[in-house]
C-alpha cells in the first residue's frame, strides 16, 4: 500500500493564547444618544435645583433639619418611581403591560403601591433627619414639623411623578424607544425640581402653622392614603410582593441618602467657601445614581428576556454595558461641569475657576463610574440570587448608595484640587 504523503504541522508558538470574541458595539450610537438626549436634559433640571439651593441658604438656616433630609427627600421620590418606570419597562417589553394607559390592572397596582411607599417613607426620612442631626450636633426644627414637611412635600410630588413615570415608559415605547435609557434619568431628574420646590414650598407654608394642626393633618391624611390604597390591592400578590420586597430596602436607602446630607452639612464651610460645590453636588449625585439606573434597567430587562446571564463576574454581553456606561459619564460630566460653570457665572455664584472645575468632574467621573457600574451590577446579581426582583430593589439601593459615593468623592476631589 502506497503510504500517504504527510506534511509537518507548524504550530504557532502563541497557540495557547485566549482571543476575545469580537464584540457587537453595533447598538452603541443608539444607546448614547438615547442615554445622552435624557440625561442631558435632566442636568439642566439638576443645575436648577442646585442654583435654588444656593439662594435658598437663608431658609437652610430658619429650618434646620432641612438640609440633612434634602437629599434623602429628593432620592426617596426618585427611588419609587423610577422603580416603578423600571417594572412598567420590563412590563411593557415582556407583554404583560400593553402601552395603554385604560384598563390596566398592573399599572393601577403599581400607582396604589407607590403611593403607600411614598407615605411610609415621608415618615421615616423625617425620622432618620431628626437623629442625623442629633448625632452630627445640629439642632432640628422638630419631628412634627419635619414629618408635615416631608409628607406633604412627598404628595405634591407624587402627583406630578406618577403622571410622569406613566407617561414617560408609554410615549417611549410607542415612539420606539427603549423605556429604560430614557425613564430613569427624565424622572429622577423631574423630580427634583417637584422635590426641591415642593419641600421649600411647604416648609414656607409651615411658618404659620401649629405643631398641633401639623401633627393632625399629617396623621389624617397619611391614614386615609395607606388605608385607601392597603383597600384597593387587598387581593393583588403583585403589590404584596412590590411592597414586601422593597419597604424594608427604602428604609435602608433612607437611612443612607441621611448619611449623605449629614456630609453636606459636616462640610458646610467648605460649601461656603465655593458655593459653586452646591450646585455640582446634586447634579454630580442625580447624573450618577440615573446613569447607574440606565444600566441597572438594561441588565434587569436582559434578564428578564433571558438575553443575559448574571454570575459573579461579568461576562461578556455585561461588559459591554459596562463600556456604554463609562463613555457616557466620561462625556457627560466634563460637558456638566462647564454648563454649570457658565449658568453660575451668569447668576453670579461665586466661582472656583474653570479649570479647577473641570479637573474636579473629570477625576469624579472616572472614579464614580467605576462605582456606579459595580454597585449596580452586583446589587442585580446579589438581588437574583436571593430570589428578589431587581426592579423592585436596586434602584433605590443604588441611587442612596451612590449619593453618599458622590458627595464623598466629590469633597475628597474638590479638597485636594482646591487646596
Amino acid at each position: 500500500m502506497k503510504k500517504k504523503k504527510t506534511f509537518p504541522v507548524k504550530v504557532s508558538p502563541k497557540r495557547f493564547v485566549a482571543w476575545l470574541p469580537k464584540l457587537d458595539f453595533s447598538d452603541f450610537s443608539t444607546i448614547i444618544k438615547q442615554s445622552l438626549f435624557a440625561l442631558i436634559i435632566c442636568a439642566f433640571a439638576d443645575i436648577f435645583a442646585g442654583i435654588y439651593l444656593t439662594k435658598m441658604i437663608d431658609f437652610l438656616i430658619l429650618l434646620p433639619g432641612i438640609l440633612t433630609m434634602l437629599p434623602a427627600a429628593i432620592d426617596m421620590r426618585g427611588n419609587i418611581y423610577a422603580s416603578m418606570g423600571s417594572r412598567l419597562s420590563t412590563g411593557l417589553h415582556t407583554g404583560e403591560i400593553t402601552p395603554s394607559l385604560r384598563d390596566s390592572k398592573l399599572i393601577a397596582e403599581n400607582v396604589y403601591s407607590s403611593l403607600i411607599q411614598t407615605v411610609i417613607m415621608a415618615t421615616v426620612i423625617a425620622f432618620f433627619a431628626m437623629l442625623g442631626g442629633f448625632v452630627i450636633g445640629n439642632q432640628t426644627i422638630g419631628f412634627v414639623h419635619l414629618f408635615f414637611i416631608s409628607l406633604f412635600a412627598s404628595l405634591v410630588a407624587a402627583i406630578g411623578l406618577i403622571l410622569t413615570t406613566l407617561l414617560v415608559a408609554i410615549f417611549s415605547f410607542k415612539k420606539g424607544l427603549d423605556p429604560d435609557n430614557v425613564s430613569s434619568p427624565l424622572i429622577a431628574s423631574i423630580g427634583d425640581i417637584l422635590n426641591v420646590a415642593s419641600l421649600f414650598a411647604i416648609g414656607i407654608f409651615s411658618f404659620s402653622l401649629s405643631k398641633g394642626f401639623m401633627l393632625f393633618s399629617s396623621l389624617t391624611i397619611s391614614a386615609i392614603i395607606i388605608l385607601f390604597s392597603l383597600f384597593s390591592v387587598r387581593k393583588s400578590y403583585y403589590a404584596k410582593k412590590i411592597l414586601k420586597e422593597s419597604m424594608a430596602f427604602l428604609a435602608l436607602c433612607a437611612f443612607l441618602s441621611t448619611l449623605a446630607g449629614s456630609l453636606l452639612d459636616k462640610n458646610l464651610e467648605l460649601i461656603g467657601i465655593f458655593p459653586l460645590l452646591l450646585v455640582l453636588s446634586p447634579l454630580f449625585n442625580a447624573e450618577n445614581g440615573n446613569i447607574g439606573s440606565i444600566l441597572s434597567a438594561r441588565i434587569s430587562t436582559s434578564f428578564h428576556l433571558g438575553q443575559a446571564e448574571i454570575t459573579f463576574l461579568p461576562k461578556l454581553r455585561i461588559l459591554k454595558e459596562f463600556s456604554y456606561t463609562f463613555a457616557i459619564t466620561i462625556i457627560l460630566f466634563p460637558l456638566l461641569a462647564i454648563i454649570a460653570f457658565i449658568m453660575s457665572t451668569l447668576l453670579n455664584i461665586p466661582q472656583m475657576g474653570f479649570f479647577n472645575i473641570l479637573k474636579i468632574s473629570i477625576f469624579v467621573a472616572i472614579i464614580s463610574s467605576f462605582a456606579a457600574m459595580l454597585t449596580s451590577y452586583y446589587l442585580t446579581y446579589f438581588s437574583i440570587r436571593t430570589n428578589i426582583d431587581p426592579d423592585n430593589v436596586v434602584i433605590p439601593l443604588l441611587t442612596s448608595i451612590m449619593d453618599i459615593a458622590s458627595v464623598s468623592i466629590l469633597i475628597l476631589v474638590s479638597s485636594i484640587i482646591l487646596f
